[in-house]
């Protein structure tokens, strides 16, 4: 009999399959541990080998004269010439090709404020080519210094010996009037640069050169023209118009010997009305 209160465990026999397959499993661990690190040890090599060949291969082209810096090439220059813009980048000849740092000789040569832009690249084996973008001068500004102005409005520098001079004077705007508000005082020097276009574009530029143009913080704008100056107050636009009008009383004054200190163009309200001021 079987005492009371024990429990009896019936024994139940695994597969024979399932505990082959268990022990097979286990005696493939070990193999496929070996397996993973060999190829791990394997990449590894071939990881430190490549670098170490990337860094002897480097080695070589940074020590070898082979690579040494012979030519400079400068492109795209007018203003400044091509020794001035080497000399900016600090780029000398037998300087490795490899070495030379193009960031920071390009940030170099964009510190001269005639350059707008500036691109450097490598031409291997021994040449560096700097591509460079200038500004050019539309006007002149006065502010009181005077600073030469792009097309755009954009004063870029001081008048220095050598810059260009023949060039329309914009005045009328201060330096107040510039920290306060740029990009109003950039719209102003190109009204200015505008309006002397237009100017020389008319024929009485080949009698009076235009000697400045002054424009008012409202944006009435005065021409200053020939030797003695002589003033021709336009008020705000259309020019064409009244550089048209003001021309046909200058030949009216030439007919009767007379000049004028100033010609008034700048009444709004009754444009056909023109005063002119004699000397």
């Amino acid at each position: 009999m079987t005492p009371p209160n024990r429990r009896v465990h019936p024994i139940v026999d695994e597969p024979s399959d399932k505990r082959s397959s268990q022990l097979a499993a286990r005696e493939k661990a070990p193999v496929r541990f070996v397996s993973a690190l060999g190829t791990a040890i394997g990449v590894g090599l071939i990881v430190g080998a490549s670098l170490g060949v990337a860094w002897l291969a480097r080695r070589h082209m940074t020590g070898s004269t082979r690579f040494a810096v012979d030519d400079v090439r400068v492109e795209g220059n007018a203003r400044r010439s091509a020794d001035a813009i080497i000399a900016e980048s600090g780029i000398t000849l037998g300087m490795n090709v490899f070495s030379v740092d193009l960031d920071s000789a390009r940030a170099a040569i964009l510190a001269d404020p005639w350059i707008s832009d500036a691109t450097l690249s490598r031409r291997l084996p021994r040449t560096v080519l700097v591509q460079v973008t200038e500004r050019r001068a539309a006007a002149l500004v006065a502010l009181g210094d005077t600073l030469l102005a792009t097309s755009e409005g954009e004063p870029f520098k001081r008048l220095e010996p050598g810059d260009p001079v023949d060039l329309p004077i914009i005045t009328g705007l201060t330096p107040e009037s510039v920290a306060d508000d740029r990009e109003e005082a950039r719209r102003t020097v190109r009204r200015g640069i505008d309006l002397a276009s237009e100017y020389e574009r008319g024929s009485l530029a080949k009698r009076s050169p235009l000697e400045e143009v002054h424009v008012d913080p409202g944006g009435s704008c005065t021409l200053v023209v020939g030797r003695p100056a002589m003033q021709i107050v336009l008020g705000g636009p259309p020019f064409r118009r009244k550089l048209d009008e003001a021309a046909r009383v200058v030949a009216e004054l030439d007919k009767r010997h007379a000049q004028a200190a100033a010609i008034m163009l700048d009444n709004d309200a009754r444009p056909e009305r023109v005063v002119a001021r004699l000397r």
